[in-house]
């Protein structure tokens, strides 16, 4: 195995962890298995299309404003559709994120056609030589912004009243609303920081690679990888979940081909919830 296989795994794994914190987060928080998760992550790269394509940005400069796109439209869908339904059937608002993914689907078909999109940058194709071992920008800086925005919540979830009050409705939200701490307002903010999250990680995948409405599925099932791989209630177990597969994934497609690609993603998340359903780095929800 050359270090160049290892180094693409690793930066691509920065990546799948940025995918996978916004699903971890609001599934430790809400208890919610978000299932229009990779809709998100879509609907931040079509976002910052219309800047980026349309009006000639670059995606970096673009990615803040996709994220706070992303969270504004996440808010209002939590706090007055999901969390009533939290209150019911447990299975509602599962089949409520899944009726939701389909009609995000619906609209960017509507609004952006079928044909696949990419967000072009200079640094779509380029590469970088790191002690003699060639990588792709766009992953070297898709790792770095991973490693801020995984450090910036855990520094919100451990250092802040925000997060203080997060934690308290993560871990008794009866309790925590007789406290004085608005439990609905906390799951609608969790829920619009992980959109926020998704529409990052969106912005860089679409410069990583094109893109299309339906391409959110296969994003949902490596977040859930990543989730599985990382157990829930650790920041720095999602990151290192995330590297993890990336690696693997890396790995087996150097020694198998590209068709192995998902494959092992796939036979990853089994194995790890047949094996350790905890997953690999859980701890208590602290960050």
């Amino acid at each position: 195995m050359s270090l160049d296989v290892l180094a693409a795994g690793i930066l691509a794994g920065g990546l799948y962890a940025l995918i996978g914190l916004g699903i971890s987060l609001v599934f430790g928080v809400l208890g919610l298995m978000n299932l229009a998760h990779g809709e998100l992550v879509i609907g931040g790269a079509y976002l910052a299309s219309l800047l980026v394509v349309d009006a000639g940005w670059d995606p970096l400069a673009a990615l803040p404003l996709a994220m706070a796109g992303m969270a504004l439209i996440a808010y209002p869908l939590q706090r007055y559709l999901l969390t009533p339904l939290l209150r019911g059937s447990k299975s509602a608002p599962l089949v409520a994120t899944f009726g939701l993914s389909l009609l995000a689907q619906a609209l960017f078909q509507a609004a952006f056609g079928t044909h696949p999109k990419a967000l072009p940058a200079s640094y779509a194709d380029t590469g970088l030589s790191v002690l003699g071992v060639r990588v792709q920008t766009v992953y070297v800086i898709a790792f770095g912004l991973t490693v801020v925005l995984c450090a910036g919540t855990h520094l919100i979830l451990t250092r802040t009243r925000a997060g203080s009050a997060l934690r308290a409705a993560s871990a008794d939200p009866d309790t925590a609303a007789v406290l004085g701490i608005d439990v609905d307002r906390v799951y609608a903010m969790t829920f619009a920081g992980a959109a926020a999250l998704a529409a990052a990680g969106g912005v860089l995948t679409g410069v990583a690679q094109s893109f299309t409405p339906s391409s959110g599925l296969p994003l949902l099932l490596t977040g859930f990888a990543v989730m599985a791989l990382a157990g829930i209630g650790s920041v720095g177990g999602v990151l290192a979940a995330g590297v993890a597969l990336g690696v693997l994934q890396s790995v087996s497609v150097s020694l198998f081909g590209g068709g192995w690609r998902d494959v092992v993603v796939y036979l990853a998340f089994f194995l790890v919830l047949a094996v350790r359903p905890q997953g690999l780095f859980r701890k208590a929800y602290a960050g």
